[in-house]
């Protein structure tokens, strides 16, 4: 165990110090945000995935020290959430869904970011952008009709949800209002077939030229005599979230004095690479919307014809489906790559410095396997960072671009 950091130091700010940063954790009431109580955790784990779901694993432990703050009602899942703060600065904030024990005094939570809630929120009545699909032409909340830029589509999904009774956790969704992005998006979810709103958001987002969404979590700042409180901002970025490389400035080297990386991974799989992808939809028989896509350009340089399905059973507009497969097929073109890079957080570029999104150079210098070295411009799509014990180190995963 990791002393330093799981000592419970005096004072009403306790914190728990790594050897070089300082962990602060607490636990919330899902609803209302108040705070539980503010625990010691080791063999921390958390990450940020992009248009993803990021998580976290942590250890509670159980001893004279944690009774009085009745770890058990703080950490009670599906209930609580947890934010990560990391030298005054929230850099993690989730829902705890797991919890099991470890060993004989302590307990094993997983928590995952707040945009999890929504996998677990249905759409329970008929929302579509098509007023002859539905009975209350009034724009959600207050009637059935999405809104048709597909930012806006989002934002009718989650407004619906945070509308019903006792289904709003205090995330401000306001971040999918404003302008538009120009593209829409008909869209129908049908009440009886539940669609999951986490899912249907991300397959709108996954479209050609679709859009990146989260939900940030941070410090608002003290004003007015007011100390800062906690938030939760659902976030929408178009046309990308992040930096390009020359943007960003980022750069990773593994060799020489400046060097940052000290483990990467960079395969090459020609599986999941796909000249044509077809993509199915809502529907049966020949009435399922279905759309191919083709990389003619690849096929016409000697690529052989390499086939993908794809499955979006709640899309029924033939344009949706369409950029679905497009996109799809964007992804797989050539042999894939997703390269991970284990990075100190403290040596340039650190940790907080960059986010999901961003892009960087990366560059290894020569080495046996690479006599000629390597390096590439990626994009930053998750960010883990493990502050179990000891220095940290964060695992980076990327994509081509």
């Amino acid at each position: 165990m990791d002393v330093a950091r799981s000592s419970l130091l005096a004072g009403p700010d306790r914190a728990y110090e790594t050897p070089d940063h300082t962990y602060t954790y607490l636990f919330c009431d899902l609803m209302t945000d108040t705070v539980i109580a503010e625990l010691p955790l080791a063999d921390v784990t958390y990450s940020t995935e992009l248009n993803g779901i990021g998580t976290l694993t942590a250890t509670i432990p159980y001893n004279s020290e944690t009774a009085p703050l009745d770890p058990e009602t703080a950490s009670t899942p599906g209930r609580t959430a947890i934010y990560v703060d990391r030298d005054g600065v929230i850099v993690w904030g989730g829902i705890v869904w797991t919890r099991q024990p470890s060993g004989r005094s302590s307990k094993q939570i997983q928590a995952a970011e707040f945009l999890s809630y929504y996998q677990h929120r249905y759409v329970k009545t008929t929302l579509s952008t098509d007023t002859s699909a539905i009975l209350n032409t009034s724009y959600v909340p207050a009637g059935q009709r999405l809104y048709p830029d597909q930012k806006h589509t989002a934002w009718s999904l989650l407004a619906y949800a945070n509308a019903q009774p006792y289904g709003n956790p205090n995330i401000n969704i306001d971040g999918f209002t404003g302008t538009a992005t120009g593209i829409g998006r008909p869209l129908t979810c049908y009440g009886f077939e539940r669609p999951e709103i986490y899912k249907t958001i991300a397959e709108l987002a996954a479209s050609d030229d679709g859009f990146d969404f989260g939900i940030d979590v941070g410090w608002t700042p003290a004003a007015n005599n007011n100390p800062p409180t906690r938030y939760r901002r659902a976030k929408c970025w178009y046309p990308r979230r992040g930096r390009d490389a020359d943007s960003s400035g980022l750069v990773f080297v593994k060799g020489g004095p400046g060097s940052s990386i000290l483990e990467y991974d960079w395969p090459e799989d020609g599986t999941a690479t796909a000249t044509e992808v077809s993509a199915l939809g809502a529907g049966s028989g020949e009435a399922k919307v279905t759309a191919v896509a083709q990389q003619p350009d690849l096929l016409a340089a000697g690529w052989p014809l390499l086939e993908a399905v794809s499955t979006y059973d709640a899309v029924v507009d033939q344009a949706q489906i369409a950029g679905l497969a497009a996109a799809e097929l964007t992804s797989r073109g050539g042999a894939q790559t997703n390269p991970t890079f284990t990075v100190t957080a403290d040596d340039d570029p650190a940790f907080g410095s960059y986010g999901v999104g961003d892009e960087a150079l990366f560059v290894i210098d020569p080495e046996p396997l690479l006599p000629a070295g390597r390096s590439g411009a990626l994009r930053i799509v998750r960010i883990e960072n493990s502050a179990a014990r000891g220095p940290e180190r964060v695992r980076l995963t990327c994509v081509g671009v």
